[in-house]
């Protein structure tokens, strides 16, 4: 049906996707939409959700053959949870909350559970606060570990690069500290891995083809979106709007040119945590806009990069 089913399994961010869904009866039923398209082989869900939810729709993503993924940013942002904090206090308190995020991945047999940096407060002590960082998520990938050697298979620990400066202002950012983070922890964990999103990468101030090659042999998960520049849009910084949106930075071309980019580093062959290497949408409809006709839009413009990728570099 879609060309990319032997390669690779496309995604979706479902709590991007559906901001408004609020009670069971609505998370279950946008989830269903998403399950009955068989456009997705992957979806990512809100670890915020109660644990009757998430069994509910791991058993459903079991029925549908789709990828169940849990994305813990919400968690991490409305927490303020940090895993750099200087304070070492806080720095294990933020710790152990994410080894009760690892324990209910398991308990709902979620195949990755992403997070993020935290926030930093002095720039001058970035390498102290990476360190910090670093030991943070070795910790969190052995327990992981620990866990997995009795549920019988092992969890994805995948660490999601924001913006460094502009919205979220968090610590990985850059992708040579990203490529130094993942060095380190990947060294002794393999299934830690990094999230690299396209929506990001703008706001970062590099180039997408730069990140990825620096940092492809830690990349197990790819989100594509869109960001906004202009500080006068009231939508700037990390809003994830639709591709082609008006002063948005991502439209199909630069979508085509990152799956080509995806292509020329090998990610399709990449060893991952997940049945296959995913690539999910992480799209945000407006106030005004409507979910499904946001998740149209992604589809259609997908199709067109891919058919751009194609046409422009046939072997």
């Amino acid at each position: 049906m879609y060309p990319w089913h032997s390669t690779f399994h496309m995604g979706i961010v479902h709590f991007m996707a559906y901001p408004n869904v609020k009670t069971e009866d609505e998370i279950l039923k946008s989830v269903n939409k998403i399950l009955n398209d068989d456009f997705f082989q992957a979806i990512e869900v809100n670890v915020l959700y109660e644990d009757v939810v998430l069994e509910k729709i791991s058993t459903l993503c079991e029925t549908a053959d789709v990828e169940f993924l849990l994305g813990a940013q919400p968690f991490f942002l409305s927490n303020k949870i940090n895993l750099n904090a200087e304070n070492d206090e806080e720095r294990q308190q933020a710790i152990q909350l994410c080894k009760i995020q690892i324990e209910r991945s398991y308990r709902h047999r979620a195949r990755a559970l992403t997070i993020l940096s935290g926030h930093y407060e002095v720039i001058e002590k970035k390498e102290e606060l990476k360190q910090k960082l670093i030991h943070s998520l070795k910790e969190l990938c052995r327990y992981s570990q620990e866990r997995g050697n009795s549920a019988g298979y092992q969890l994805g620990i995948d660490l999601e690069i924001f913006d460094h400066t502009l919205d979220k202002k968090v610590l990985i950012g850059p992708a040579p500290d990203a490529f130094e983070i993942a060095k380190s922890v990947k060294a002794d964990y393999p299934t830690f891995s990094l999230t690299v999103d396209l929506s990001h990468i703008p706001l970062l101030f590099e180039d997408p083809y730069y990140v990825l090659k620096l940092l492809a042999p830690f990349i197990g998960h790819i989100h594509i979106g869109n960001g906004i520049l202009d500080k006068k849009n009231p939508y700037y910084g990390d809003t994830h709007p639709r591709f082609g949106i008006s002063g948005g930075c991502n439209d199909f071309q630069e979508l085509a040119n990152f799956i080509f980019a995806l292509k020329k580093i090998d990610y399709f062959h990449q060893r991952v945590m997940t049945e296959k290497p995913v690539i999910s949408f992480e799209v945000k409809p407006l106030p005004h806009e409507d979910s499904d006709l946001v998740i149209a839009n992604s589809k259609r413009k997908f199709l067109a990069a891919l058919d751009k990728v194609c046409t422009d570099h046939k072997e």
